[in-house]
């Protein structure tokens, strides 16, 4: 987002809005509005499964 890359977990709200969270407590939670899309580009995906795959 505005040529700066981030590592963050990305939870969707209501109105099509995306929060971003950091898992270092000293970063707040960033509310990227739907009229900000525009600016952001996902590089890419990390999905983590915990537990037994059957």
């Amino acid at each position: 987002m505005h040529g700066e890359r981030r590592i963050k977990r990305v939870q969707r709200v209501a109105g099509s809005a995306w929060l971003l969270i950091s898992e270092n407590p000293r970063y707040e939670k960033e509310l990227i509005k739907p009229e900000d899309m525009k600016d952001v580009e996902v590089l890419g995906w990390c999905e983590i499964r915990v537990g037994r795959v059957s």
